[in-house]
């Protein structure tokens, strides 16, 4: 596992995956206990999020990241990262501008994302 393993990850599997509702890519990617922490504090667990994104009508139409960095510690991988994304919930479409932190750990042969947290930028 390598820091640009995990950055192809991210953006390749896993915005890839938002962007085009790929949900089984996601849950393929997701560990069994991933925890989404929302900028609000709600705090989601894998089932949650990915029934979320299937029925609560969420589409990422862009992700964009800057200021990436990856940060090895043996199995584990911490990329923090800007972000500008341009979404929808049931056809409302809304602008966010954030700093994401995203934990992946190497589990057997597989790289598994277990956290991720975002918080608003003003």
């Amino acid at each position: 596992m390598t820091a640009e393993e995990i950055l192809s990850i991210h953006t390749d599997i896993f915005n890839r995956a938002l962007k085009e509702q790929d949900y089984a890519a996601l849950e393929g990617l997701y560990a069994g206990d991933y925890m989404l922490v929302r900028p609000d504090g709600s705090v989601l667990n894998k089932q949650e999020v990915l029934q979320d994104l299937r029925s609560g009508g969420l589409r990422f139409h862009s992700i964009e990241l800057s200021q990436t960095e990856v940060r090895m510690y043996g199995s584990t991988a911490v990329l923090t990262a800007e972000c500008q994304a341009v979404r929808s919930r049931s056809g409302m479409e809304s602008r966010s501008h954030f700093r994401l932190t995203a934990v992946y750990v190497q589990q057997g042969q597989s790289i598994k994302l277990v956290h991720f947290q975002s918080t608003i930028l003003r």
